[in-house]
């Protein structure tokens, strides 16, 4: 019994510290500093945990994914080619003082970590505390299926091919 008092001290030392370091402000909050690698880690572990988790039982509806990536393509154009980029289209410049970044889409580094339901969950539902808004309060579920279609594309797009589906969209023929 007298270990378990002891614990009990010692978890609320330490939270009390973790508090009374918080409360000073001397843990640099800016974008321009990254985060301790413990802190880095943990925070991508519970992103991570979290999408899985979130995400385990969505499945992608019977959909002409031509049609709904050809649909969400100006949504992606707008919204989403800032920070993630496009073919050809290289991120804007204030994308690179978001933190943590924002994944490239072109490189195919994030379709190969997360499948098409998890890229819809993070659509949908955006992340914390990143610069990823939730798109759900706003698009269709036709939509966000579609910017998850799209994103299983765009890696094996070339900026010719993105740039003739857009001119196919602006001239009405991309419906």
């Amino acid at each position: 019994m007298k270990s378990v008092g002891i614990a009990i001290i010692i978890v609320f030392v330490i939270a009390a510290g973790v508090l009374l370091y918080a409360w000073t402000g001397r843990y640099h909050i800016g974008a321009t500093v990254p985060h301790w690698d413990l802190t880095s880690k943990f925070i991508e572990m519970v992103r991570d945990r979290s999408i899985v988790s979130h995400s385990e039982d969505i499945r992608m509806p019977d959909l002409d994914k031509a049609d709904v990536r050809s649909r969400a393509l100006p949504h992606y154009q707008e919204m989403c080619r800032y920070c993630h980029g496009a073919p050809g289209y290289a991120p804007s410049e204030f994308a690179a003082g978001l933190y943590p970044s924002p994944p490239e889409m072109t490189d195919g580094h994030l379709q190969e970590e997360w499948n098409s339901a998890r890229i819809y969950w993070i659509i949908k539902h955006g992340i914390k505390m990143t610069g990823m808004p939730a798109f759900g309060p706003t698009h269709s579920e036709k939509e966000l299926w579609g910017l998850a279609a799209l994103t299983e594309q765009i890696p094996r797009m070339t900026p010719d091919q993105y740039e003739q589906a857009l001119e196919q969209i602006s001239s009405g023929h991309g419906h």
